[in-house]
């Protein structure tokens, strides 16, 4: 009698896996089903910052802002700048002054070397005649010689000068780049959702100035890997808020990408793994939608 109980409940137990195991297949496999899930509403945040040190001297867009692209958000001091480039391009000024100056004589030092190389000639010519001393003949010569060495002279000073011209445009270039980095331009249109500094504050390099919202709110949805059909990118669902059931509106599929963790249930079928979740966003067509909304998002036929 009581070997039938054992042999009872040992039926009934394995009666009660096999439909166990048949509903979490059934409920694991992706049957095309509509399936509901929630979603949330996230912005597109946008840092804006310097990259260098500094105190600002001009005021910072407060909240609910709208700023344009290459639009100034906020400016540095800059103590002295402006001075310091002025010195630079006086002495630029006067390098190039002194290169002309050595461009002049060298032109008539060359002058002076051909028209003594031209009475060297002629001076040659009566010297063979007996009419002209030799003396004077040597004379000339040396005098063409320091003409030449000259000219090779103002011509070396060329590369000096050329170095000294480098060497202050590119101080020049560091300040006016050092000035740039001063001003902060936005990289994108956008609203500022939070303004992290005032005027007058000490703002380090790379602290955000302002936080931007650069585009509308998308939704992102976190999909089973049994339920990934029904969110194929491009598709249509329909989606409506968590609190205001029966106000839909549709949203398209922009993207599908895997998580890094898995899905806590398992599929003890064939495939005998863990399944993945995936990240979807979505884009809300014809509604306005406010970061950190809850969302019900329906897909399927």
């Amino acid at each position: 009698m009581k070997k039938g109980i054992w042999v009872a409940v040992a039926l009934a137990i394995g009666v009660a896996g096999a439909w166990g195991y048949g509903a979490l297949v059934r409920q694991e496999n992706d049957d095309g089903r509509k399936v509901r899930l929630l979603a949330l509403a996230e912005e597109q945040r946008l840092d804006v910052s310097f990259s260098r040190s500094g105190r600002l001297i001009s005021a910072v867009p407060d909240e609910g802002e709208a700023i344009q692209a290459k639009a100034v958000v906020a400016r540095l001091e800059e103590p002295g700048l402006a001075e310091d480039i002025s010195d630079l391009e006086r002495q630029s000024e006067q390098v190039r002054a002194r290169e002309n100056a050595r461009r002049q004589d060298v032109a008539r030092l060359a002058a002076q070397w051909a028209q003594t190389v031209s009475e060297e000639k002629r001076l040659g010519r009566l010297a063979r005649e007996g009419i002209a001393a030799a003396a004077d003949l040597e004379t000339l010569q040396h005098h063409r010689e320091e003409l030449a060495a000259a000219v090779r002279a103002r011509e070396a000073d060329k590369g000096e000068l050329e170095a000294q011209t480098k060497a202050l445009q590119s101080r020049i270039e560091k300040i006016q780049r050092f000035e740039r980095e001063g001003t902060l331009l936005s990289p994108a249109a956008g609203i500022v959702l939070t303004r992290h500094h005032r005027l007058g504050e000490f703002v380090p390099a790379g602290d955000p100035i302002v936080t931007l919202q650069v585009e509308a709110p998308y939704l992102r949805v976190e999909v089973p890997e049994e339920r990934l059909s029904a969110f194929s990118v491009g598709a249509t669902v329909r989606v409506w808020p968590q609190a205001r059931t029966g106000e839909s509106f549709p949203a398209r599929v922009l993207s599908v990408k895997p998580r890094s963790e898995f899905a806590t249930r398992r599929n003890w079928g064939l495939q005998s793994r863990d399944l993945r979740t995936f990240s979807v966003r979505l884009k809300p067509e014809g509604a306005a939608i406010v970061s950190g909304q809850t969302f019900v998002v329906e897909a399927g036929s």
